[in-house]
């Protein structure tokens, strides 16, 4: 776990500064048709990956012959989903009148050439227990991309650049993990999972993220296209402060979850505990994205600079919609580990119900908030039917999942409104820390109190506030 929030704290920081500069010398309108391109891309993308990362994350015993069908598989989709998007990319700019959509489009696509088989390298690589060398893989994947495409939007001035940035760390990221595998991965040889079974569930899984996609892409795709590429530009500009670190979160818990769950469920111990502990720990989302919504504007206007204060306004929207994305991805990933696919189904449909009303609803509008709020409602309402249904299957404590939702709620809540106070008033990105800090001292002293921290506390993360460890206590032994 220490290997992959270490990784994705520097993730982080590489993806701020990068934002920070590309924002200063592209327009506007070229990041809406990025931002559309990139939401784009990731339907094929899904179909591509084929939900084999999970596959071979939650495989009872990572054997050769599984390895061998997702590697198969994995290139096979690749290859396909790269000449989809080349032959549709023309059409999809005709859709949104953005003619600019078909380079980006056809420059996005590339990376499913070696992408979808590097993801299954790397889950090899962490299902094994050697996440050091796949979080190295990726993060100089990340670099080269970044570094290449800053160089050439530096030298020739196309937003095109921007582009390049995936597909480079793709083909990085696959030549270092692929290395790392030769060196390191040492697979049983025994018949495994045959590749019918693989085929069955990553089928499933891909339909599932499909559905999961559509819900979280489509009021940017309709924002995009009644407001115009400007207005997409600056929700991807405001979406980019809160997606990096909704990533970070959610792709911390799945991988420290989703094996864990899946080893449990193989052996056939209970999932209360641990389902009750994920659960806690999105929650502390709320704690997180209040923060951000509370300093976030601050810091995105100086990230960005000036021309960008449409983007600024919308940060706290996105914060209370990225808080609700991560309890509702926990809720997934449990129900995912205990093998009821029909109640993500039905799940995913109710939240696909809500957004749609909502952004019919805001076809009116020529503001981008009501479309938001559209998404933000769809998974409110799913994650309030997974809270129903663990209540009625006694799959854990619903009533003590509330309680610490609005424990973090309350905490996340008056960080905002102290953020919000302090850069209006004491002006920036200072006064908003200032006035928060109160705030933070305040959930620091009463830490033991939140839920998040105490159940870190009970597995050994962390140490219980107001209790030291005790020091071993040396026996003397008499010599003969």
């Amino acid at each position: 776990m220490s290997w992959g929030y270490g990784g994705a704290a520097v993730s982080v920081v590489l993806q701020l500064g990068y934002t920070a500069w590309t924002a200063r010398v592209a327009p506007h309108s070229a990041f809406g048709a990025y931002a559309i391109a990139l939401s784009v891309t990731q339907v094929p993308g899904l179909i591509a990956t084929a939900g084999l990362t999970t596959c071979v994350l939650r495989a009872e015993q990572l054997s050769r012959s599984l390895f061998r069908a997702a590697l198969r598989l994995s290139l096979l989709t690749g290859v396909c989903c790269w000449a989809v998007v080349e032959v549709a990319a023309p059409w999809c700019a005709a859709l949104w009148e953005m003619p600019e959509l078909t380079l980006f489009l056809r420059l996005l696509s590339c990376q499913y050439l070696v992408a979808p088989t590097g993801c299954v390298l790397l889950a090899a690589l962490r299902r094994i227990g050697l996440p050091g060398y796949a979080t190295v893989a990726e993060l100089t994947g990340q670099v080269a991309g970044c570094v290449v495409a800053a160089v050439v939007l530096a030298h020739t001035g196309s937003p095109a650049a921007l582009a390049l940035a995936l597909p480079v760390a793709a083909f990085a990221t696959f030549g270092l993990s692929a290395g790392a595998s030769v060196a390191k991965l040492v697979l049983a040889r025994d018949s495994g999972t045959p590749p019918g079974s693989l085929l069955g569930l990553s089928g499933f899984l891909t339909g599932f993220a499909l559905l999961r996609t559509l819900g979280a892409s489509a009021p940017l795709w309709m924002a995009g296209r009644l407001l115009g590429p400007s207005a997409a530009g600056l929700w991807s500009r405001a979406q980019l402060l809160s997606d990096v670190p909704v990533n970070v979160l959610i792709k911390g818990l799945n991988q420290a979850a989703v094996p864990l769950l899946a080893n449990r469920r193989n052996q056939g111990l209970p999932l209360t505990r641990p389902a009750q502990h994920l659960l806690y720990a999105a929650s502390a989302g709320f704690v997180v994205f209040g923060a951000l919504a509370g300093a976030g504007p601050a810091v995105l206007a100086l990230l960005l600079g000036p021309g960008w204060e449409g983007a600024v306004a919308l940060v706290p929207a996105f914060a209370v919609g990225a808080a609700l994305q991560v309890v509702y991805a926990a809720g997934c990933a449990l129900d995912l580990a205990r093998g009821t696919h029909r109640d993500l189904i039905l799940t995913q449909l109710v939240l696909l119900a809500v957004t749609g009303v909502g952004l019919v609803g805001a076809v009116g509008s020529r503001e981008p908030l009501p479309f938001i709020a559209a998404g933000a409602a769809g998974l409110a309402v799913g994650h309030a039917v997974q809270l129903v249904r663990w209540r009625r299957t006694d799959t854990l404590d619903a009533g003590a999942v509330v309680r610490a939702h609005l424990t973090h709620l309350a905490a996340g809540v008056c960080l905002a409104a102290a953020g919000s106070w302090g850069d209006s008033a004491l002006g920036g990105l200072s006064g908003a820390t200032l006035a928060m800090s109160p705030v933070l001292l305040s959930c620091w002293l009463l830490r033991g109190r939140l839920p998040a921290y105490r159940a870190a506390a009970g597995i050994g993360l962390l140490g219980r506030p107001g209790r030291r460890a005790k020091k071993p206590v040396t026996v003397p032994v008499s010599r003969p």
